[in-house]
């Protein structure tokens, strides 16, 4: 739909233009600026509307928090689970008018946790009830990778253009992931980090995020043409394989021997994996395909100096140092930071992909345009 008085695009759902006030289907009756104006739920003069205008969205966003989990309680079969897991073959990546424009309803992540979930306590068992040190390797093995590979299926779920499979997913995820981490560490060698205050924080936060836009830029630069949900996944592949050896890590030398301890760091970690190296890289991706819109979705090197990308991936550096700081809410130990960072990044994360989404009727529209005219 088209405003009558601005001309923007609606989202269809409109009642009240967001932009300028106007009435849906009325040319003739304005709201009264003296009166409470009604707009788009999620798109009102709060910190939100200045987010999603920081972010790149022109169009009114839509923080579809129930999508995500709306069908993980329902019942769904074996067929269903593999058809999504053989997605992005040449065979398998659906023509342009089967992909879909509507918010996708991801559940595979959930069974793809609970699976990894009872490895874990299986092991567990197997070392509390038994003594049987030697699934030590595998329980922190599992307990590290847990919850970031569960993340990184519901960016895969949530690529509705089905182009990426499962199989290059995963080479990502290791090859990509191990790949960052070398690239962290080459650029750490030049500054000496060891107690983390604010300057050190800020520092971790810049290396490590260019370390992983590094071997993001590398990925996606290989692709033909890369779109905004494309960026979220690569990128959130990448992440997550930094997030699960980045843990396992901490869990095998942080501990130093003590099994409770370990399971302490395993816990945490894990908790705390969806507000962090996986949902920041999946921004960094994002911001590279955002910008390389303008070069008709190819990666170069001239978008890494675009206004657009350096806005972008400015979050994910400013979200990194804030996290690693030394600041205490309330003077307590507990995560409430990090648990404020994580709401904050989902919110990001569900306007790119509101801006994916509008990016797929965009390409759908031009191409029943460019048909027509054949």
């Amino acid at each position: 739909m088209i405003c009558s008085k601005c001309g923007r695009q609606l989202d269809e759902t409109c009642v009240f233009c967001p932009y300028c006030g106007q009435k849906v289907g009325s040319a003739d009756d304005p709201i009264n600026p003296n009166e409470p104006r009604e707009t788009h739920p999620d798109m009102n003069t709060s910190w939100l509307n200045n987010l999603n205008k920081y972010v790149g969205n022109d169009q009114p966003t839509e923080l579809n928090w129930k999508m995500l989990f709306s069908d993980v309680t329902k019942k769904h079969s074996t067929e269903e689970a593999e058809q999504i897991f053989i997605y992005g073959t040449k065979s398998t990546t659906p023509r342009l008018s089967e992909v879909s424009k509507d918010w996708p309803h991801p559940w595979l992540y959930s069974r793809v946790f609970f699976v990894l979930f009872a490895a874990f306590f299986l092991l567990w068992i197997c070392i509390d009830l038994f003594g049987g040190v030697l699934a030590i390797p595998g329980l922190f093995t599992i307990g590290s990778f847990m919850v970031p590979l569960t993340t990184l299926v519901l960016f895969m779920e949530v690529n509705v253009w089905r182009n990426i499979s499962f199989f290059k997913m995963m080479s990502i995820f290791f090859i990509g992931g191990c790949a960052s981490l070398v690239a962290t560490l080459f650029l750490f060698s030049f500054f000496d980090v060891r107690e983390m205050s604010f300057v050190s924080a800020a520092i971790t936060g810049c290396v490590e995020e260019l370390g992983k836009l590094t071997i993001i830029y590398l990925f996606m630069k290989r692709m033909k043409k890369v779109n905004i949900l494309n960026g979220l996944l690569i990128g959130a592949s990448i992440g997550a394989g930094f997030a699960a050896f980045e843990s396992a890590g901490y869990a095998m030398f942080y501990s130093r021997g003590d099994f409770h301890e370990m399971m302490n760091i395993i816990f945490l970690r894990g908790f705390l994996t969806p507000g962090g190296h996986v949902t920041w890289a999946a921004i960094t991706g994002a911001a590279l395909a955002i910008a390389a819109n303008s070069q008709n979705g190819i990666v170069s090197s001239s978008i890494l100096k675009s206004t657009q990308f350096l806005r972008l991936f400015c979050i994910p550096i400013v979200l990194h140092a804030i996290w690693d700081s030394p600041i205490r809410i309330f003077g307590s130990n507990l995560p409430i930071l990090q648990i404020a960072l994580t709401v904050f990044v989902w919110i990001v994360v569900l306007i790119l992909v509101n801006m994916g989404l509008n990016e797929v009727s965009k390409v759908k529209t031009q191409s029943m345009s460019n048909n027509k005219t054949k």
